[in-house]
């Protein structure tokens, strides 16, 4: 199912690339008064660049880190290799559930919310619930803590790393006017969700896989596994 399921998010991505104006739902313009308490208060017409350029930046970090220093640990090894396809295959999954959100609940930006010209009338201002950036991040960081934490068991400053640049993101996000304060802590929870539920089912899997060995004193073959 591995492959499958990375070339499945793959798709995702490029359905989002060349059909989101044919799936997309413009809506607005849309009142404010009926958003909630913790969102209302973030629709302004007023963004910040730096923020959304920030978020840009640490997301593409989030996945290239961790690939990086896996290899410089473990080298050009069979872990490598088990390593970057769970990895890829948590970044898939996460990706193509966000994807299905967006264009489900089609929920307006806040600046689309603030009747931005760009966003107003584009399909990409309707794609605001959940995070693509906190979900991808967290999900990157947690399968790498995750890894860790199997191999090695560390059980504290990978997590302390996952929520500090997690978190920073959700931030920059929503400063960015590109998402709701909800919206980033959904992102959150599905992130670190795909992030350890991928690996951990794959440790699992193990754990659990059937071998034939040689029969007790060599007589023949034997089904051998754990459970």
């Amino acid at each position: 199912m591995d492959v499958p399921l990375v070339v499945g998010g793959g798709v995702a991505v490029l359905a989002r690339t060349f059909l989101k104006d044919k799936l997309s739902r413009v809506s607005c313009p849309c009142d404010s008064a009926g958003l909630n308490f913790i969102d209302r208060g973030t629709v302004s017409n007023s963004s910040s660049h730096s923020a959304n350029v920030a978020s840009d930046v640490t997301a593409a970090l989030a996945i290239a880190a961790p690939v990086v220093l896996d290899l410089v640990d473990v080298g050009l090894s069979q872990a490598f290799g088990e390593d970057l396809l769970i990895f890829a295959e948590t970044l898939a999954v996460n990706s193509t559930v966000q994807q299905v959100a967006n264009f489900a609940v089609a929920r307006p930006r806040p600046r689309t919310y603030a009747s931005d010209p760009a966003y107003l009338t584009s399909s990409e201002g309707y794609l605001s619930f959940y995070s693509g950036h906190v979900a991808t991040v967290f999900a990157a960081l947690s399968a790498a803590s995750f890894t860790l934490q199997l191999r090695y068991g560390e059980q504290v400053w990978p997590w302390v790393v996952t929520g500090a640049v997690g978190s920073s993101v959700a931030v920059e996000r929503v400063l960015a006017g590109s998402h709701f304060p909800t919206d980033v802590a959904a992102g959150a929870l599905a992130g670190v969700a795909f992030g350890i539920a991928v690996p951990w089912l794959h440790a699992r899997s193990r754990q659990h896989r059937l071998s034939i060995q040689p029969a007790e004193g060599g007589r023949g073959l034997a089904l051998a596994g754990a459970f």
